[in-house]
């Protein structure tokens, strides 16, 4: 197949959940069929890594990704669009123009959406066949935190938000021929979403892990040493993060006084000044390898009260031999039961409990992350993942939809 695939991220190093899901399924891809990326870019220093993604593309274009400004005319405009402020904001027309260029030079047999801000691009091809990869269901992300959300103004501020999202998110979508989603929660949600004639379109692929996390030889563990993983500039983290340092690691640390909580991720633009100022609390910024910080951890705990996906930082702590300690929207998705791969709670004091028993009882513990790393050994592997998902793209492109057989 000659496929044109564009990116709201670039999929390389692969450091975010994003990033990883492409990299890993654009990757593999790319080995068996022709695949030209456009791309958008976070960072100046991603045009030092074109060499890594034109490994596994023929052709890659890299545009610096639109930053969106609140307060600037584009995004007060986005009030009066049918187009959600942030997507508009973040319209990338250089991209747009590119792609519809390539596709009138190439006679692609596919288009790929890379997340759901790629996909008004890529509905607009004269290509035969679309695919949109969704790693969220963005609107029920936004209608998760308008439920949580306690404060009246900003529940009438959320409320109109993810309305337009989904209605905005239901026209996109529908004009694909296949939609990938990363759960079964997620599949019928979009389910739902689409409606009645849509069903046979949507496909679950998870994510998942490489060799490199499963075959990891971890270091020492340290002593009580809890660790939360994620860029706290995206808003469920953020939100995880105050409540884990405010609310959770007290409580554990007056079982545990010397308990303590590290945090890893990019902090730009994120005021953290107060929860540096909690005891027993750590920030590391950026880290390049997250395996030896998770791996020498007693656990992974993951407190999101919103978000959708799968979680890559849970598999990825499974994988390194990490117990992890999550709410029930953290772990949503995953095959994963509560007390045998994973503890699982909801309220904060519940949370702090079941942190407790891990810290407490180094059998439970040792129980708890070996049955994790078996699962994700058997279920979760991206090899597997990712020729399913190429399975999909030929079986449909083929007219033949319904023959592959799911990730084993």
């Amino acid at each position: 197949m000659r496929i044109l695939a564009l990116s709201t991220w670039f999929p390389f190093p692969p450091d975010n959940g994003s990033k990883a899901r492409a990299y890993n399924l654009l990757s593999r891809l790319g080995e068996k069929h022709t695949l030209d990326l456009i791309a958008l870019s976070q960072s100046g220093r991603d045009a030092e890594h074109l060499g890594e993604v034109q490994r596994f593309c023929r052709r890659v274009e890299v545009f610096p990704e639109p930053r969106f400004h609140p307060k600037d005319v584009r995004s007060w405009l986005g009030f009066f669009s049918p187009v959600p402020r942030y997507f508009r904001a973040h319209h990338c027309p250089e991209m747009e123009a590119l792609s519809m260029q390539w596709a009138q030079e190439e006679n692609y047999d596919a288009a790929l959406a890379v997340t759901l801000g790629a996909a008004p691009c890529a509905a607009k091809l004269n290509v035969r066949f679309k695919v949109l990869d969704q790693h969220n269901v963005e609107s029920q992300v936004i209608k998760r935190r308008w439920q949580n959300e306690r404060s009246l103004r900003r529940r009438l501020r959320y409320a109109p938000t993810w309305m337009k999202a989904e209605r905005f998110e239901r026209a996109v979508a529908r004009k694909f021929d296949a939609v990938m989603v990363v759960s079964e929660p997620e599949l019928h949600m979009m389910e739902h979403l689409l409606g009645n004639g849509h069903r046979a379109k949507i496909h679950v692929i998870p994510n998942g892990v490489d060799s490199s996390f499963l075959e990891y030889r971890a270091p020492a563990r340290e002593h009580r040493v809890l660790v939360f993983t994620g860029a706290l500039a995206y808003q469920p983290n953020y939100d995880a993060a105050v409540r884990l340092c405010r609310r959770i690691l007290p409580a554990v640390r007056s079982e545990f006084p010397d308990a303590r909580l590290r945090i890893t991720g990019r902090l730009d633009g994120v005021d953290i000044e107060g929860l540096m100022r909690i005891a027993g609390v750590e920030f590391t910024g950026y880290v390049e390898d997250i395996r030896p910080v998770v791996a020498s951890a007693s656990a992974l705990v993951v407190p999101l009260r919103y978000g959708g996906g799968t979680r890559l930082k849970i598999l990825e702590a499974m994988a390194l031999g990490t117990p992890v300690v999550s709410t029930p929207v953290g772990a949503e998705g995953l095959q994963a039961q509560d007390g045998v791969h994973i503890l699982i709670a909801e309220s904060d004091a519940a949370l702090a409990e079941q942190i407790s028993r891990v810290l407490a009882d180094t059998g439970l513990a040792a129980r708890i992350a070996q049955n994790a790393h078996a699962l994700v050994q058997k279920r979760y592997r991206w090899d597997a993942i990712a020729a399913e998902f190429e399975c999909i793209l030929v079986a449909h492109e083929e007219g033949t939809a319904g023959t592959c057989t799911g990730v084993k």
